[in-house]
């Protein structure tokens, strides 16, 4: 058993939510949008998503999208650390979870909710195929932390 953000590919999966939280665009303390109360997903048109789109299907979706100076594929990074130390120094945006963006302090980026995506829903994830009689018992007391 796991825990996973959707999305994930759920073909010979089991999902069961768990819970959702908003999303918030992270960019560059120095900004233009950073401080603002809120955002729509429109104001990050002419930015340069430093995450898969696939992540951010609203972002990906705007008929207008530029891509961004340097559009492209989006950089690799390993961690969330990494991801971070690049918007502070190079720019771009992240679309993340609130606890990320929270848990995740740097100095030099802001976060700002964006109100019209929806959240990001977090699930308890198990092989469609694996059947163990505790599995029912983890996935409700997992649930009922939240």
């Amino acid at each position: 058993m796991s825990f996973v953000r959707l999305p994930v590919e759920r073909r010979g999966l089991e999902l069961r939510p768990l819970f959702r939280e908003p999303r918030v665009a992270v960019l560059p303390a120095d900004h233009r949008l950073a401080g603002k109360e809120s955002i729509v997903i429109a104001d990050l048109v002419p930015e340069r998503l430093l995450q898969d789109p696939d992540a951010v299907p609203e972002w990906r979706d705007l008929p207008e999208r530029s891509g961004g100076v340097g559009a492209g594929p989006p950089p690799s990074f390993a961690t969330v650390e990494e991801k971070l130390e690049h918007v502070a120094t190079s720019g771009g945006v992240l679309v993340l979870p609130l606890s990320t963006a929270a848990y995740y302090t740097h100095t030099d980026v802001a976060h700002v909710p964006i109100d019209d995506i929806g959240p990001g829903e977090v699930c308890l994830a198990w092989s469609a195929g694996r059947r163990s009689p505790l599995r029912p018992e983890f996935a409700d007391i997992a649930a009922a932390q939240y």
